[in-house]
């Protein structure tokens, strides 16, 4: 690419590279007016597409309008159609509780179910026998409530699985020497046995019985499929090719190359005492697999997963010095499920879709001990969530491993909060900012409603689709929607130009963790129980308190060098490439790996040694502590990096050998404290290719290689605590330099470079929350230096003449819908009452503070001024209006009758250079609010749980504030000027 072809792209930036939304339909209850009308204000609001989902509505027929049903069929090709005409991207949704992801063909007791390892035991004393039948699990007992969504069904099957008795040592301790199989004494499923006369013994009968697990909403009873046994997606594949995939569906999907399939997180629960993933095959393919029978262990496996596989607690363990062979097994089981998942689910499900023009989009692994990255080549896209991690930079990192090795279109599901209409735009967009950090440029929103929904129980501002409690809208309910289009299009051009080239990131550390904490973002109570409001964790606490969860030092982060994390075992695929000193040269780039764990796959450190020889650069760092799950205060130290095997392969000793000859090179360093990471590197011969000349703790730096270009992106995380920060960023190449305007599409020189050592160095200031994008172009005819510029302050707008427009409930709409299929579907959409109050003339203050406005408005606000400039502005010069503060609020700016211009929220500045006029200049600005005030002043959050206070079991409402919505400033406009 040259740089026309970047200011063609940015210049109005193509849908493809704009963000989406996820779509929560109320069923199939929409009618097509509303589909269509829905469709086309995304696609007029500056959205790239729609991922579409049911989701449960109150007070209408399921068997009628639920997943499944032809009603749901009927919107399913409406959506489809329509996103299809506007060149959109549309996504189905798979996810165990969304009801597609389950089927209706099949029993809990069928194959093609999920299927888990449950578990009943017998007490035997000393020489106690026992004799007669086995005792069963009680399928009709009451199933235990789990935290995740979804419930049991009725399950009728069980199939005996083996028989083991193990001496007892303690209450829940057990004699792993002593453990015996019992499984071929069985007859008829009775068993006589006489336990060992030395102490206590417990039989534990092991049964196989479908999960039961089922969701809604569906237009029947449909059943969470197998994930591990191939009879899972088979079963899947056949229905969706004879139900789903009619001639008329398969048509529109011909016409769209943006379709895709989105697997959202994995929330499958066990209910049964045993708690474990099994399927009719597993034991057999772990033996294959893993050189061993498992039966002896399963005591050891037992265990208890209340919310997502990180909350995981195994029932029974062994004395000390048996710890690490029964921590081995137990990481040879959850591997032998990546497997499984990955060869009789993704791969086969990625083939059937690409056979018919859909790909895949993932959030790989999620909430199950899967491991998250290694399945990352099986799909089109990855995806992360803002949620599941708290917005996180180093879970970002982690999904970026696999998602920049393998060229992964690498996306997050953005805005999923335990917030509803409280927390101010800015919120989100320093989560966009965050996620940019990481190399994830497709965002989709969480997420888009109608504000129409079933009759008798949709209240304004609309039907919610995502419940009440969670999650944020943007659709047309929010005041901000009138700024969308600018919005989406500013977000457009930096994911557009963050998609060109090759990433370049620094080092690539090796990570291998099959419980994966998940629930950082639900992490929400202090140490004495009290209530953390999103707003306070993300903005002011973990990587804004300095405090990464994974990589906890930050000695690379203040250097300004990029890494990210993946499992080793992908190293030794034939995609994956080491070439002149870098790992994946077309890829990454990774200039040297790491290598922190305790544990390392043999034949990963064998991979490693055979690159070291050839000049692999790899640090091995001991003493690294890392974090196991935030909600229960845990962390883990890895004293020895690489001290053992994760399995029970029988290879420590080679490992051991591969170690010390990796030692012995002179492209391997050892450091025993992770904070001497760096300098090892350093000595190493590495530098960050983005590498700050000076530390800084507050900016985050992401670079994309594109031919002669280079793509800089810079991000001033620290938007609660910081103060404004300039940095010097260090780049490959003699270079001219340039900055994006992401809200204008205007690319200029950047002002502030210098050249040295083959170097060119950048200056860039930043604002808490201010995000940066430079391209530098290195086929630039004798690129010269230039001085930063400072703004001088020409002149303070203090007076302001100012109406808010004020948003209420308005009349109650009714649509209504017959197609002739014998019943008429109805549809209430509530209306929004705009009213316009007068503030007058005067200083700029909170909407809260006006007298005519007052604490219960939300709305949008506009403000007028006039000021006059002396003379003509001056040429090369340019003119910036600051607003100051719009209270973390979108909005846009418009002067004399120039072009209306968005405005970054943590940022707000204007170039209103080609706008101004000698003497008298007229300057409208518009801000909106959150709805917060409104709702709060109507009550709506008195009934409102709290989500986190459920999971406790608390039955705490929601809590929030007035707050102070409405321009702030101080508005200033600026002259920038370069010093001399």
């Amino acid at each position: 690419m040259s740089l026309d072809d970047l200011t063609r792209l940015v210049t109005d930036p193509a849908i493809e590279y704009r963000p989406e939304v996820r779509w929560w339909l109320a069923e199939g209850l929409h009618t097509d007016e509303t589909l269509l009308r829905e469709v086309d204000t995304a696609h007029r609001l500056g959205f790239g597409g729609m991922e579409f989902l049911a989701m449960d509505e109150a007070g209408i027929d399921h068997a009628r309008y639920g997943w499944g049903s032809e009603e749901w069929t009927h919107d399913s090709h409406v959506v489809v159609k329509e996103t299809t005409s506007r060149n959109m991207a549309v996504s189905f949704t798979s996810g165990t509780n969304w009801a597609n992801a389950n089927l209706p063909t099949i029993t809990p007791d069928h194959p093609a179910a999920a299927q888990e390892l449950d578990v009943v035991t017998e007490d035997l004393g000393p020489a106690g026998s026992r004799s007669g039948l086995l005792p069963r699990v009680d399928l009709d007992a009451e199933a235990p409530t789990t935290q995740l969504p979804g419930h049991r069904g009725k399950v009728t099957e069980q199939h005996l699985v083996a028989v083991v008795a193990a001496r007892v040592l303690e209450a829940t301790t057990l004699d792993l020497q002593s453990v015996v199989d019992l499984t071929d004494q069985v007859r008829d499923e009775t068993l006589e046995w006489r336990a060992p006369a030395d102490g206590q013994w417990r039989l534990f009968v092991l049964w196989m019985h479908g999960t039961g697990q089922t969701a809604s909403p569906s237009a029947s009873v449909n059943y969470t499929v197998n994930y591990l046994d191939r009879d899972g997606v088979e079963a899947v594949i056949d229905y969706w090719t004879s139900v789903v995939l009619t001639p008329e569906l398969r048509e529109q999907i011909s016409r769209n190359p943006r379709v895709q399939m989105y697997m959202d997180s994995l929330e499958l629960s066990t209910y049964g005492a045993g708690g474990l993933f099994w399927g009719r095959t597993f034991a057999e393919e772990f033996r294959a697999r893993r050189g061993y029978d498992i039966t002896v262990w399963l005591p050891f496996l037992l265990r208890s997963v209340p919310f997502m596989a990180v909350s995981t607690t195994y029932h029974y363990d062994v004395r000390e010095e048996h710890r690490v062979t029964v921590e081995k097994v137990r990481f040879d089981y959850v591997r032998t499920l990546t497997d499984l998942y990955i060869e009789n689910m993704l791969r086969p499900f990625a083939s059937f879709l690409h056979d018919n023009g859909i790909t895949l989009r993932s959030e790989i692994s999620y909430g199950l001990p899967f491991e998250l990255t290694r399945p990352g080549p099986e799909v089109d896209g990855i995806e992360s969530e803002s949620l599941e991690f708290g917005a996180q930079i180093d879970a970002y990192r982690l999904m970026a491993g696999p998602a920049h090795l393998f060229g992964k279109q690498y996306s997050s599901e953005t805005g999923a909060t335990t917030r509803n209409h409280i927390l101010d735009h800015r919120f989100y967009d320093q989560i966009i900012a965050t996620q940019l950090a990481a190399g994830i440029t497709k965002t989709v929103l969480h997420g888009w409603a109608s504000t129409a929904g079933a009759e008798g129980v949709t209240q304004w501002p609309g039907h919610e689709g995502m419940w009440s409690r969670f999650s944020e809208r943007f659709d047309t309910r929010q005041p901000a929607a009138e700024f969308y289009p600018l919005w989406n299009k500013a977000i457009g051009r930096y994911q557009a130009v963050l998609r060109q080239g090759r990433p370049r990131i620094d080092v690539g550390i090796l990570r291998t963790d099959h419980f994966t904490d998940n629930t950082i973002g639900l992490a929400l109570t202090d140490s004495e129980g009290r209530r953390i409001q999103d707003e306070d964790a993300y903005g002011r606490m973990w990587m804004r308190d300095r405090q990464n969860h994974w990589w906890q030092d930050l000695d690379m982060q203040d250097a300004g060098w990029t890494y990210e994390f993946f499992d080793g075992s992908l190293l030794p695929r034939d995609e994956v490439s080491f070439t002149d000193g870098l790992v994946q040269p077309d890829g990454p780039g990774y200039q040297a790996l790491i290598v922190y764990q305790e544990t390392l796959d043999a034949n990963v450190a064998a991979k490693l040694l055979q690159w070291a020889r050839q000049g692999l650069k790899l640090v091995i760092v001991n003493g690294a502590r890392e974090l196991k799950w935030l909600v229960a205060g845990q962390h883990t130290t890895h004293h020895q990096a690489a001290a053992r095997t994760p399995g029970l392969d029988g290879r420590d000793e080679e490992l051991a050998q591969t170690m010390a000859e990796l030692r012995a090179l002179p492209t391997v360093a050892e450091v025993h404290d992770p904070a001497h990471s760096r300098q090892a590197l350093r000595d190493l011969g590495i530098s960050g290719r983005a590498e700050f000349t000076t530390g800084n703790q507050s900016v985050l730096s992401h670079l994309r290689e594109d031919g002669d270009l280079l793509h800089l992106y810079l991000y001033h995380f620290l938007y609660e605590t910081g103060e404004p920060t300039t940095v010097e960023v260090a780049l490959p190449g003699i270079a001219a330099a340039h900055r994006i305007d992401a809200w204008s599409g205007d690319i200029r020189p950047h002002h502030g470079v210098r050249h040295e050592a083959g170097r060119t160095i950048v200056t860039v200031s930043l604002a808490p929350g201010e995000m940066a994008l430079l391209t530098l172009d290195r086929a630039a005819a004798q690129p010269t230096g230039s001085d930063p510029v400072t703004a001088k302050p020409l002149q303070e707008i203090s007076q302001w003449t100012i109406a808010v427009e004020s948003w209420d409930a308005g009349d109650l709409e009714v649509i209504s819908e017959d197609r002739g299929l014998g019943y008429e579907t109805r549809e209430e959409r509530p209306l929004t009452a705009i009213t316009r109050l007068d503030a007058g003339h005067g200083p700029l203050r909170p909407w809260k503070d006006l007298p005519e406005v007052g604490p219960e408005v939300s709305g949008v606000g506009e403000y007028t001024a006039t000021f006059t400039l002396d003379q003509a502005p001056a040429a090369g010069t340019r003119y910036v209006l600051d607003l100051g503060s719009t209270a973390g609020a979108l909005g846009c700016v418009q002067v004399n009758q120039g072009v209306v211009k968005g405005f970054d929220t943590s940022c707000p500045q204007v170039d209103v250079t080609g706008d101004l006029r000698p003497g008298q200049n007229q300057v409208t600005v518009r801000v909106s609010s959150s709805l917060n005030n409104r709702l709060l002043a109507r009550g709506y959050y008195d009934a409102i749980p709290d989500i986190i206070a459920s999971f406790t079991g608390g039955n705490e409402t929601q809590q929030t504030t007035v707050h102070g919505h409405g321009l702030l400033g101080p508005v200033r406009l600026l002259q920038e000027t370069t010093t001399s």
